[in-house]
Formats: structure tokens, sequence, C-alpha cells
């Protein structure tokens, strides 16, 4: 045997034994489709063909991730048949289109296959995501739920629709969408036992999404009993049916902010007649129920802040001002009627005076002024002695 011989057989021996060793990759899978069964819900399947080759102890799933973004993979769980259900809700991920990646791979690990390469699919819904309502909430009332929202743009009709999580449920209008009533529809769902799905819709474009659920803000009243505020809430209606509530009010007193829970109204809280109040509040359902939670409260406010010392102020700056203008008028009024508390009083000495110039005191006329003592009454008596006959004297 030549040397190019020998050297040809162990090159074909050397091959055979890396062939032997290497790694078997799966095909990957083809003819991905996909279809909207409803406008919430698509399905996608693939065809896999499997290899001759592969040993019959290993086992094929298939990896499936969805994504938008290359930072923003949403792997699912490993499965055994060539097609899958996923809801798609297009306010939550804001598109209308997203990929996904299908891969074949062996679970376990098995012999030396590897997985498949990825195969990359893009779904797009039916019509454009557009921006059509914003805020959209929903509450239960007796017999439905009422939802309302924002729009965008108010001008523009819109068409709402929605489906339960419930399987087979079909897709329903929303009662009242199109009625007087503006932005609030009606749905004929009164337990949250499913999941809502809301299609909001124009001609052009539309929007998916699941609702927030809220209960209805009871309204707050305040009074005041010896001391004390009592915060009660009005009746909390239907929309929590036998859930027990939890209170929440945020307090602000003389600008101090504290905040206090209560499950059983009223709440009591000291009040000073000093302070101004502000209250905002929320309820929520308790531990046992669906959580559930209501808004935020517009402020309320109760009283007005006023200074403990306010009344003496009040005294030190007012009795001054009183007792002021109560002199400048006393003063006033004395000097107007001084004539009357403080006559003017002749002099004696001009009286004498004129009286001894003209020596006649009739012609002489007497002041009206002048003081006239008032004569006196007199009595005639008679002087009686001893021995002697009585004589009256005059």
């Amino acid at each position: 045997m030549t040397v190019a011989q020998q050297f040809f057989i162990f090159l074909c021996a050397t091959t055979m034994t890396f062939n032997c060793k290497a790694d078997y990759q799966l095909p990957e899978p083809t003819d991905v489709i996909y279809r909207w069964d409803d406008q919430f819900q698509v399905t996608v399947s693939w065809y896999w063909k499997k290899p001759d080759n592969l040993p019959k102890n290993c086992t094929v799933k298939y990896a499936v991730s969805r994504y938008e973004l290359p930072q923003s993979v949403e792997p699912l769980p490993r499965s055994l048949v060539n097609h899958f259900t996923v809801k798609y809700f297009t306010e939550d991920e804001h598109s209308d289109h997203w990929n996904i990646s299908i891969q074949a791979v062996l679970d376990p690990v098995c012999s030396h296959w590897k997985e498949s390469r990825p195969v990359i699919k893009t779904i797009k819904t039916s019509k454009r995501r557009t921006e059509l309502v914003t805020d959209f909430r929903c509450s239960l009332e007796s017999h439905r739920t009422k939802c309302f929202w924002k729009p965008v743009n108010e001008s523009v009709k819109l068409n709402i629709s929605y489906r339960t999580s419930e399987e087979h449920d079909k897709i329903r209008a929303c009662d009242g969408s199109t009625g007087h009533e503006k932005d609030i529809c009606y749905l004929n769902v009164n337990n949250l036992n499913f999941g809502i799905y809301v299609l909001v819709e124009t001609e052009t474009g539309r929007n998916t999404l699941k609702p927030k659920f809220v209960i209805p803000l009871p309204k707050m009243n305040i009074t005041e009993d010896k001391g004390y505020l009592d915060l009660t809430w009005e009746d909390r209606g239907p929309a929590v049916g036998k859930c027990g509530l939890n209170y929440s009010v945020c307090i602000t007193e003389c600008n101090k902010v504290r905040t206090l829970h209560t499950k059983e109204p009223p709440l009591k809280i000291l009040y000073n007649k000093n302070c101004q109040y502000k209250f905002q509040y929320s309820v929520q359902t308790d531990q046992y129920c669906i959580p559930l939670s209501s808004d935020l409260s517009e402020v309320i406010t109760h009283g007005e802040n006023r200074s403990p010392d306010e009344m003496l102020t009040v005294i030190a700056i007012v009795v001054p001002i009183i007792l002021s203008v109560s002199v400048i008028l006393s003063c006033y009024c004395f000097q107007r009627n001084r004539e009357i508390f403080c006559p003017r009083i002749p002099d004696p000495s001009t009286i004498f005076k004129e009286m001894m110039m003209t020596g006649n005191r009739d012609s002489k006329s007497i002041p009206e002024n002048l003081y006239e003592a008032v004569p006196e009454p007199t009595e005639h008596i008679i002087l009686v002695s001893e021995n002697t006959i009585p004589q009256e004297i005059s």
C-alpha cells in the first residue's frame, strides 16, 4: 500500500470519527401563520418536520417569545404543540404590532443535538393603534357595570364594545355608548369573577384595553360633637357588595399632616377650634375581597386658623382705640356745653364800684345773674318777765 493510499484511509477515518462526535442542529419551524380569533385574541401556528435521525428518546418542545424591542422580551412557557393562543392589548403594549420568536429546543438536552435557529414573525392588528381615550375606568352597580373615560378628541365618534375573559364569550356593544349620556356606557356584567376586555374603535383606528375598576367615592360628612369632629360616610352602594371597606383620611391640622385609617366609621378626632382642618380621603376593599380602591377625594376644609391669644390681641388693640375716641368725644361735649357745666360768676368788686359811683341803688339795674337773698319769714313775740304785765313787742 502506497503512502498516498494510507493517507487517504487515515483522512476518511478521521472525518468519520469527527462526524460521529459533531453536534446536530434541529431544523427550524416553517409556515408560521397567525389568525385573530377576535379583537383581543390571536392564535399562531407553524409546521415542524422531525429529523429522521433524531433519537426516539429526545423530546422536542417549542420555545416562544414575544417582544417589541430587544430589551423587552417576554418568554412564554415551552410547549409540546405547534401552536399557541395569546391575548394582546394595544393599550398595554403601546403598539399595533409585535414580533414573536419560535424555536425548536430539546428539553431536556438530548445527545449531541442542539436547538434550531429562531424564526421571527411579525403580528399586526387589523387597524392601526390610535390613542382614543384616557383614564378608562369602571365601577360595579347593582345589576351592571358603569364605565367612563376621557376622550382624546371630543369630535370623534367612538364605538365601544367588550367581552369577558370567560371562554367562548362573544363581543358585545357597550350599552349607552351612542346614547345621550356622554362618555359613559354600561356593561351587562355584575361581578368581577372574569376579566373584562374593552375595544374602542373608529373607522380608521382602534385601541384595546383592560379597564381599571374603582369604587365610587362615598360622600363624607363632618359634624362637631363635644370637642370632637365626627367623620362619617354615606351609603357605599352596591359597588363592593358585602366586602368590607378601609377608609384612609389624610388630615392637615394647623399645617401638620397625618393619616388615619378606620374600618368602622365614624372616625373621631380631637377638635381644636383655633385650627383649620383639611381632609382628603379614599376607600379600599379589605383583604378578603378583590382589591379595589376609589380615587382620592377633593380637599374638604373645616374651620379657620386662629392664634390662641387672638382675643387678647383684639383687646389690646381695640380697647385703647375706644378709650381714645371716648376721651375726644368727652372733651368736645364739655367744650360745647361749658356754660352749663361751669357758669360765669360776676365780679363783686365791679358791682360795688358801680353802686358807689352812681349812689342810686334803685336806678342801677341789677345784673340778671346777681345773687339775691330770699327774705326770711319773721314772727312777733311777747316778752314776759316776773311781776310785770306782758307787753307785745314788735
